[in-house]
Formats: structure tokens, sequence, C-alpha cells
């Protein structure tokens, strides 16, 4: 089947009840270069949206010359911060069945930080071009490369901080193993696909619950989770999700893949992603406890592979 998409999201604490909606927020995981790392809980009032600088569509023209969908949201202007980390501004890169406008409740929490935020659909996906040729991952992977390059010149030679979730953990991955990979600040893989793939992780979970397993593969392959809401929340979403947000995120999903983003088959020729060149930039693996398909045999390989790039 196409990508099993994943039920976990960024991680701030156990006591964070309004993190983004998009992606589950139960307790989690943090394998970061293999460190357990304890963050203190996030007030409420810290993660309120600001009230300044609305989003804005534009595209980007890739060397290809197709056009991708880009949203973006500058960020508060005034808000204290030191160093590189605080001014960066961030990359987005979402999974399969999804485009730029999962990332927006990202958007809202970064931009009050003072950070300028940027999420791009990639090919065939949301309001982005479709490649006659179909979508491989070294496509994606140099179509977010050339615009990482964009927002580095734009922002005065400050690289961004790239964050990809599921399948497009996997392009960020392919992203910093490239030849000539961009400047990049430092990497976040959110629920990512580890570089050899998923395979394992399916195993897995056909072997730790064959029903589940059943009904989100049905799910995947009839596409009934962009019509049914009770699959919708299971392939996607947490069980608090409020009903009306589920609708309205179900109803973006339909419409948001024009085509695959990646063909499983012909990936297999792209896999396993290379280890990080020694001196890459930083990389942090996020996960959730409560993932049904991203498990923490999954996060660790992803860790893995991560801190080859330490060395």
């Amino acid at each position: 089947t196409q990508a099993m998409s994943h039920r976990a999201g960024l991680w701030a604490s156990k006591q964070a009840p309004h993190l983004p909606e998009t992606f589950r927020h139960r307790r989690r995981r943090h394998p970061c270069r293999h460190r357990r790392i304890k963050q203190p809980p996030i007030a409420a009032a810290a993660i309120e949206p600001p009230t300044s600088a609305a989003i804005e569509t534009s595209t980007h023209t890739v060397p290809s010359g197709l056009r991708l969908e880009v949203l973006s949201q500058r960020g508060e202007m005034g808000v204290a911060g030191a160093g590189l980390a605080a001014k960066a501004p961030l990359v987005f890169v979402h999974g399969s069945y999804h485009a730029a406008w999962c990332w927006t409740r990202f958007f809202q929490h970064f931009a009050g930080k003072g950070r300028d935020c940027f999420a791009v659909s990639m090919r065939g996906q949301g309001g982005s071009d479709v490649s006659p040729g179909g979508n491989t991952l070294e496509d994606h992977a140099a179509d977010i490369s050339h615009f990482c390059d964009e927002v580095t010149t734009s922002h005065g030679g400050c690289a961004p901080v790239l964050v990809g979730h599921s399948f497009g953990g996997l392009v960020v991955q392919r992203v910093l193993t490239q030849a000539d990979p961009p400047m990049l600040a430092a990497v976040a893989l959110l629920a990512s696909v580890p570089p050899a793939g998923n395979s394992a992780m399916v195993r897995r979970f056909l072997r730790r619950d064959p029903w589940g397993s059943a009904k989100i593969t049905y799910a995947f392959v009839a596409g009934a989770f962009k019509t049914n809401p009770g699959l919708c929340r299971q392939c996607f979403f947490s069980e608090d999700l409020p009903e009306a947000a589920l609708l309205d995120h179900m109803q973006n999903i339909a419409t948001s893949s024009q085509v695959r983003l990646l063909d499983l088959k012909a990936l297999e020729a792209s896999l396993p992603i290379p280890p990080p060149r020694a001196g890459s930039p930083p990389v942090c693996v996020m996960g959730g406890g409560a993932d049904y398909v991203v498990d923490t045999a999954g996060l660790e390989e992803t860790a893995t592979w991560a801190a080859a790039g330490a060395a």
C-alpha cells in the first residue's frame, strides 16, 4: 500500500494539550542521537496563535519547470532569541496524502517565536504541478534542496532547519545525503520512515495487531479514509481530535494527492538511504509511543542512521 501515515507528531511535553491537531500528541519518546531528552512543560499561553502575519500562498519553480505550492508565515518581530537556532527559518515537508496545509498549526507556534515558516507541497500534491514522468525520491529531494537554497539566499545566508514527517522524512534524509546538499542549520525527523523503508515496520505491525493492520490496509488500498471519518481518524489522528476538526482535515486529505507521492516499487531502488557524511547538520529524531506504525524500533533505526553524521 501507499504510506501508512503515522499518528505521531511534535513532542513537547506530557502537558501540552494544544499542540498541532494534525498529528497525534500522546506521551512521546525522544531518540535524539540516542539520548533521552527531558523538556519542561510548555505553558498553554506559549503556544497560542500569533495575532500578526497572515499565512501566504505562493509558488516556487524548480529547475524542471514545475511549480510547487508554498505556504509561509513570517515570524513576529521583536521576539527575543539568541544565536543561529533562534533566527533560522523553518522549512516543513509533509508525508503521504497530505500537502503544505498540514503544517499551518505549527506555523502558529513557531512564527510566534519569531521564526519564518515555510511548507512545500511536493510534486502532484496540494496545489503543486504534476510531473508527467512520475515522482522519485531523488526528484522530491532535488526540489526541496532547491527551495532550501532559495530560503537561505532570501535570509541573508541563514540556512533553514528542515523538518520532515512520515515519507517526507525519508525525502529529507535523501536531501541530507545528496552529492551537493543544501546548507541546513539542523534537521528534524517526525515519525519518519526509516532509511531502509517501512517494510520491516509494517511486518512488525502485522504481527502486533493483525486486525488493526487489516483495517488500515483496506483504508489505504480503497482510499476509504477519504470518506469514512472513523477510518480517517484511525489512519491519521488521535481519538481526542474534535469531530469538526477531523472532518475538516479529512476534506483536505481527500483532495491533497493528485498522484501518489512515491511509487513504492520504484522506491526500492533508492533504498537504503546512505548514512550522512561526517559533519552533517545535527539531526533530531522524534516519534510517539502510541504510533501505530512507526514504532520504537523504527525510530531507533533512524536515530542510528543519523548518528553516523555526528562522527
